[in-house]
Order: structure tokens, then C-alpha cells, then sequence
């Protein structure tokens, strides 16, 4: 059964008419349903008569008086169906509405056209709604002027999408030219007032089932059903990851195609593309196929591939998303683990989550920062249930080797920062103009106070304390009773460090950290994992080489010491085999272009980004320390 009009991806019909040439008053409506709802000189004069004449006849009554039309029908509305031709006329039960949708004589240049655009699908528009229709025009020595022209007009509203009607509408002048052509069905007096009978069960039937079965003699009738176009799906990306909307366990048939059944069996949220092929032992190209074809029916939906390692970001619809009652009420149940006992946080906290995710922040950061262990949440699920309301979207790396002759940005923006840092003492009071110490809010290694960074421009700080987002404006108001206010720089602040001491706060993170290794293991089947010795070497002081500007593959390959890098690494790269120090592929320097970011470049060399950030240090002559993913030398990463 089909869904109510509220939830229906269909457009409504508002009304359905039945329009000739006269040959006194010219382009006239003979009938409408519902009656009254377009008015014009002609269209009134029909409907006074209309209200005098008695109820229209069934077309069997008119036909076929002495014998019950046969007619197949679906099992939830063919009992209606049956009776559905002996109904009173329509303006006895809407004769009351005052509403009127337009004037005919405005339009009925376009209903009854000249000759050249009959046998042509002609739509025209008011200022509200949209009629379409197919006006026939039939030649013939019998006709009073050798020929008649007729249309059966379909109105919509002016926004509707009528892609899905065209066909119907075709389909309707094909029969009824059919039925005229071989007993002159709408020309002669006795046969044409069974229009207006089916033009009452067109009105129902497809507003009500999108479907209608309408027999008119023994050798014709009106069989439509309304298929719905969808748009063409994007191309399938062998890094994209599937998402089922539905059951499709329970969808699978034996008679299915072979290579859409094995696909459908390991679609979980968590297998991208490649993965799946793999998995089903199908060839990429028919598996690609197949994912289209759900794409296409819009049975799932594509996201990516989740790693501790990704950066997200706030749309801005989340600005009335975040007040909608559904995206509330879903939430917390959704991202909380199952685990008994647990307490679901309310939507203030999670919004305050989703807030903190930010482009330069990946998810372990995130979740180090604001304790997402202790709450329970899982956090492939949390992401994916932003991207599926649309108010989170990933940001994505976009590597691009630059040429040699052109330094690299990052160690530029380092050289200028670190002198403006000798001229200026963080311990001083005195500051150069302009410019305020930073804290990096990382305490050093005695466990004092916060080390302070290199100096920032006063400016900035201004402008982006005055730069609230709409997340945080939205936040504000949701969590004014019940949290604290956020800072004007929350990323500044550390999390509360427990009252049992350093002790407990290195369990808690051994449990992050253990937990997050059970989401990581299945995103790089063959990615190389790093021996224990050099995830330990990554932690020691490495030389830098002396030919900088130069593309080299050295032989021990100077390994990131940025504070997340050797995180990542061992959590994206557990159960893996390989050496870390493994060169970088030929095949990776035609593809540092910016137009392929690391998602796509880890699938295809099958590794991780632990293993793609190395070859990026090595491929650009970098330290791969530093702020963020580090210093790539000559290839700059671009966060979009």
C-alpha cells in the first residue's frame, strides 16, 4: 500500500480535466474532477450544467448495459475498484469548496493548441501550478470541420517534479485515440459522459495507489502504473563505504543475480569497495556495478572509510538541524555502546562533541581531549550518523609535490615564526606589538606548566574570538542550565586530569586505546605494520639529511614525531605485516597533484596512512614533526 500523501515522494494530482474544440465556443472543459476547482467562460458554463444534469453513468452502463465488467485488480484495493465507475459525480461532494486553482481561458491556447503541437507533450504553468497534457488531433470526413481535437490535462503544483506523469499521460491519449479511432468513443453523444468516470478514477486511484486498471470495452483499456525516475548515482569509488538503508539480509532472493547476492552479504558500514570485492571474490568492475545499482534505488548510501586518523568538520545546517526533534531523539541511542547499565548522554553533551570536531583535529586527538571513552560512545558510529543527517562532512588530505625550485610553506611559516619567537622571551611580560605568546597547552615532560608555543598575531586572536560558530551559538542555548559556558579558544583547555593521579589517567588511556584497536583492524587488510623497534625509534632524536631540496629514498628514513603520528600508526596498522621503511611506490609521484586525496591513494597502494604519511616525508624531503600531520618538506597537504 502506498504512503500517505505526507509521506509520499510522489507529486499530488489537484485536479484532472477533459478539454475539446467546440465548434461554437472554441477550446472548452467538458468535464473536471474536481468539480469547480478551474473557472474561465467556458469552464463555468459547463459546470452550471453540470449541477443540473444527474450523476454521470458508469461506462458499463453506457457500453455494455447488460453485462459486469471483468477487470484485474491488486488485492488491497480491488473491492473498492469494483464500484469505483458508480459513484455520484464528483462536484456533489466538493461543490462547497471555494478554492479555485486558476482560469482556463489563460491556458487554453496551450490545452487545445494549434496543429503543430498536437501529438507533443506540452506543459504550461500559471503562477502556482503546472498543467501537462497531450492534445490529439484526429482528421476525418465525418467530423462537422474534418476534424476533432480533444486533451487530457493532468494539474500539479507549480514545484512537483513531473518526470514520473509523462508517460501516463501518453499512455492516457494513446488508448483514448485508440477507442475513438475504432467506435468513435469520445465524438458521439452516447459513449463520451463515461470521460467523466474515468477521469474520476484516474483522480483516485494514482493520488491514492499510484497505480489504476480502467476497462472501456471489450478491446481496450487503461493499465497505468506510476514508476518513479530516480537520479543516475555517482560512480562508485573503490574507497567509498557502503551503507545499508535497509534490511537487505532479508531482501536477498534465490533467484537473484549471483554477483549482487555475494555484495550484498558483507555491506556493513565498515567494508569499503575494494574490501567487499575482496571479500565476495567478485571482479572490482562487476562489484562497482552492483553497488550503483543499489545506489540507484536508493537502498544505501555511501560514506568513508573510517580511521582514527580522519577530520571532520560542522555544516552549516546544523544550525536548525540541531533543533530538529528526530536528529534529538536518535542520536543517543544510536552512537551510545549497548552495554548495561550505561547512560546515554543527552544531546547538549553530544552536540558539545560534534562542536570540538574540527579540520587540523583527527578523531584520536578528539577523543583523547574529551574523554569519548569514558561516555560510551561509538565512534564510527557517532561520525557516521552526522554524515547521514548532512550536518558533519569529512575533510579529506589533498597532497601536491611541489616543484623544487619553490620552498615549501610550512618550513617558511616555521623560519618566520621561530624568529619572531628569539626576539620575544615567553617568560617576559614585554611582547613585540602585535603579537601575544601561544601556549601549545601540552605540559612538558617534568609535569609542570604548559610549555608555551610560538607567538601568534594579536589580530588573529581577535578576529577568531569574535568568530563564533554556529554549532557553539547553537550549544549555547541548548546546554545554558545544565553546562558550563565554553571559553572564547576552548581548544586551549585540557581535560580534567582524574583525582587518582597519573597512574590512573595512563590506565584510562591503555583503555582508549585498546578499544579503538578493535575498529582499526579491518581498514587495511595488507597494510605494513612497523616492528616494535621502529615505533620505538620514532621517538628518538633523527638527524636531518643535508640535501633537503633533493627527492631521495634513503635508506633509514627519518620516521614523524608528531604527538598523533606515532598514535595513528599503531593503532591504524595492527595486524599488518610489512616494514614501515618500505620505499615509496613509482607509481605515487604522477599522483601528488592535489586531485587525489588519501583515501583514494591508500587504497590504492593498500596501506595506511601511517605508511602514505612516511612516503610523503620521504617523497618531499621533510622532518615529519611538527604541528598537525608534520612537515612534508616539498609536498604541502591541502584540507578540504
Amino acid at each position: 500500500m502506498m504512503p500517505s500523501e505526507g509521506d509520499t515522494f510522489l507529486p499530488r494530482i489537484q485536479s484532472v480535466f477533459y478539454a475539446v474544440f467546440d465548434l461554437q465556443k472554441g477550446p472548452k472543459i467538458v468535464y473536471q474532477v474536481p468539480e469547480g476547482l478551474i473557472t474561465g467562460s467556458t469552464a463555468n458554463q459547463n459546470s452550471n450544467h453540470s449541477v443540473t444534469s444527474s450523476p454521470s453513468p458508469s461506462i458499463a452502463a453506457i457500453l455494455e448495459p447488460d453485462v459486469t465488467p471483468s477487470r484485474r485488480s491488486s488485492s488491497s484495493h480491488g473491492g473498492r475498484r469494483a464500484s469505483s465507475l458508480n459513484v455520484p459525480s464528483p462536484h456533489q461532494r466538493s461543490s462547497s469548496s471555494s478554492r479555485v486553482l486558476f482560469n482556463f481561458d489563460d491556458i487554453s491556447k496551450y490545452v487545445i493548441p494549434p496543429g503543430e503541437l498536437c501529438g507533443r507533450l506540452v506543459i504550461c504553468a500559471t503562477r502556482k501550478y503546472r498543467i501537462i497534457g497531450f492534445p490529439v488531433l484526429l482528421p476525418g470526413n465525418h467530423y462537422q470541420r474534418n476534424y476533432f481535437q480533444y486533451n487530457v490535462c493532468f494539474v500539479f503544483e507549480r514545484s512537483a517534479d513531473l518526470s514520473c506523469y509523462e508517460p501516463i499521460v501518453r499512455k492516457v491519449s494513446r488508448v483514448l485515440t485508440a477507442c475513438e479511432e475504432e467506435s468513435f468513443f469520445l465524438s458521439c453523444p452516447k459513449s463520451s459522459p463515461a470521460m467523466h468516470a474515468i477521469l474520476e478514477q484516474l483522480y483516485e486511484d494514482l493520488n491514492s495507489y499510484s497505480e489504476t486498471s480502467i476497462p472501456i470495452d471489450a478491446f481496450n483499456s487503461i493499465e497505468l502504473k506510476i514508476f518513479p525516475f530516480y537520479p543516475n548515482s555517482p560512480p562508485v569509488k573503490d574507497w567509498q563505504v557502503p551503507l545499508a538503508l535497509i534490511n537487505l539480509s532479508k531482501r536477498i532472493e534465490d533467484n537473484w543475480d549471483l554477483t549482487m547476492s555475494k555484495v550484498c552479504r558483507h555491506i556493513d558500514g565498515v567494508n569499503h569497495v575494494s574490501r567487499i570485492a575482496h571479500l565476495a571474490d567478485c571482479d572490482i568492475e562487476l562489484t562497482r556495478q552492483a553497488i550503483s545499482h543499489l545506489l540507484y534505488y536508493q537502498v544505501i548510501m555511501t560514506v568513508d572509510i573510517f580511521q582514527y586518523s580522519n577530520m571532520y568538520t560542522l555544516r552549516k545546517n546544523v544550525q536548525w538541524l540541531a533543533d530538529e526533534c528526530h536528529v534529538k531523539d536518535e542520536c543517543g541511542p544510536y552512537v551510545t555502546k549497548h552495554t548495561p547499565g550505561r547512560v546515554v548522554p543527552d544531546w547538549p553533551k553530544l552536540l558539545h562533541l560534534y562542536s570540538r570536531l574540527k579540520s587540523g583535529k583527527t578523531v584520536l586527538d578528539w577523543m583523547e581531549t574529551y574523554d569519548v571513552y569514558e561516555l560510551g560512545i561509538d565512534v564510527r558510529r557517532f561520525t557516521s550518523f552526522g554524515v547521514i543527517k548532512g550536518f558533519l562532512r569529512r575533510v579529506h588530505r589533498w597532497p601536491i609535490l611541489l616543484p623544487a625550485d619553490v620552498p615549501s610553506p610550512t618550513r617558511r611559516r616555521k623560519q618566520s615564526l621561530s624568529s619572531s619567537a628569539s626576539n620575544a622571551s615567553p617568560t617576559s611580560s614585554s611582547a613585540p606589538i602585535g603579537e601575544i605568546p601561544r601556549f601549545s597547552g601540552r605540559p612538558d615532560a617534568s609535569g609542570g606548566a604548559p610549555m608555551p608555543g610560538p607567538p601568534i598575531n594579536q589580530m588573529e586572536v581577535t578576529r577568531a574570538q569574535q568568530r563564533t560558530s554556529a554549532a557553539e551559538k547553537v550549544l549555547e542555548q541548548l546546554r545554558f542550565k545544565t553546562l558550563p559556558r565554553a571559553g572564547p579558544n576552548p581548544t586551549m583547555r585540557q581535560p580534567p586530569l582524574s583525582p587518582e593521579g597519573p597512574e590512573r589517567n595512563n590506565e584510562r588511556r591503555s583503555r582508549v586505546l585498546s578499544d579503538t584497536r578493535r575498529h582499526s583492524t579491518y581498514q587495511q587488510p595488507t597494510s605494513h605494520v612497523p616492528p616494535s623497534s621502529s615505533v620505538a625509534g620514532s621517538q628518538s632524536i633523527v638527524h636531518r639529511n643535508s640535501s633537503e631540496s633533493q627527492i631521495a629514498f634513503p635508506a633509514r628514513p627519518r620516521l614523524s614525531r608528531s604527538p598523533s603520528t606515532s598514535r595513528t600508526r599503531a593503532l591504524n596498522s595492527q595486524g599488518s605485516s610489512g616494514p614501515m621503511n618500505a620505499p615509496p611506490p613509482p607509481e605515487l609521484l604522477p599522483l601528488l597533484d592535489g586531485d587525489h586525496h588519501t583515501d583514494e591513494l591508500c587504497t590504492r597502494f593498500e596501506v595506511g596512512w601511517p605508511q602514505l604519511q612516511q612516503w610523503l616525508v620521504t617523497i618531499g624531503g621533510g622532518k615529519g614533526d611538527g604541528d598537525g600531520d608534520g612537515d612534508f618538506g616539498r609536498v604541502s597537504i591541502i584540507y578540504r
